[in-house]
């Protein structure tokens, strides 16, 4: 599976209004996102550490 790249993925979703499909098409591709609590939307998308 190709995974989409970071910035492709940036431009894609943040500043879209967070919803249960935007949240599982961020995630699906093996990234994490935030939400801002203020306006609803995606602020950032990133590639989650392999740390836990």
């Amino acid at each position: 599976m190709n995974q989409q790249p970071l910035e492709v993925m940036k431009s894609s979703f943040v500043g879209v209004p967070y919803s249960l499909c935007v949240a599982h098409e961020i995630t699906s591709e093996g990234y994490g996102f935030s939400v801002s609590c203020e306006t609803g939307t995606v602020t950032d998308v990133f590639q989650p550490s392999a740390e836990e």
